[in-house]
């Protein structure tokens, strides 16, 4: 025989470090869990029943541009400019996403109109984001597209009511559309 101390096999862990190691593992598959059904939301748009599509662009944020949700409706002219579907009600839009709401202003009248510089006013909430105008010299008949991309973060959460302002002249006289975007980011 040897002098040497035999070795016993290791023990097994105790009943309580086991459960602890089977809670962890549950802990860590329901976090995934919940990361999944999160952003099943985000795509849902938390709670609407249009899925919020990624369009596969991201922002200048960083925030990926989503399927623009709600409905546009209304009508606004000004200056001989019309748009059908003026006012957009964005309904509940997720956090940490773009959306772009875009208006086709249409030129109904008989003379050609300049379009300036499109200016956002908050109503509610904040941090209204850059709109772009596609061409600004309108023939009669002819027309272009307004948009207007918003994105909000944790901190900006909340209804948010926003008009949009564009300047239409033909000659002298300067009328203002007026447009408008609701939404509440949640």
């Amino acid at each position: 025989m040897s002098n040497h101390p035999h070795r016993l096999p290791a023990a097994r862990p105790p009943a309580r470090a086991a459960r602890r190691t089977r809670n962890r593992w549950l802990a860590a598959g329901l976090a995934g869990a919940a990361l999944a059904v999160g952003g099943a939301m985000l795509l849902a748009g938390a709670g609407s029943h249009r899925a919020l599509a990624p369009t596969g662009e991201v922002n200048a944020m960083g925030m990926p541009v989503v399927a623009t949700p709600g409905t546009a409706g209304g009508h606004a002219a000004a200056g001989g400019v019309e748009v059908t579907g003026a006012d957009w009600a964005l309904g509940t839009v997720p956090l940490n996403v773009a959306v772009r709401p875009a208006w086709v202003l249409r030129n109904t009248g008989s003379n050609t109109v300049t379009l300036g510089e499109p200016k956002a006013e908050v109503r509610t909430g904040c941090c209204p984001g850059p709109l772009t105008l596609g061409a600004t010299t309108l023939a009669p008949g002819a027309s272009t597209t307004l948009t207007f991309e918003l994105s909000m973060h944790p901190g900006m959460a909340g209804p948010h009511d926003l008009g949009v302002h564009v300047p239409v002249s033909s000659g002298a006289a300067v009328e203002h559309l007026t447009l408008g975007v609701t939404g509440d980011f949640r």
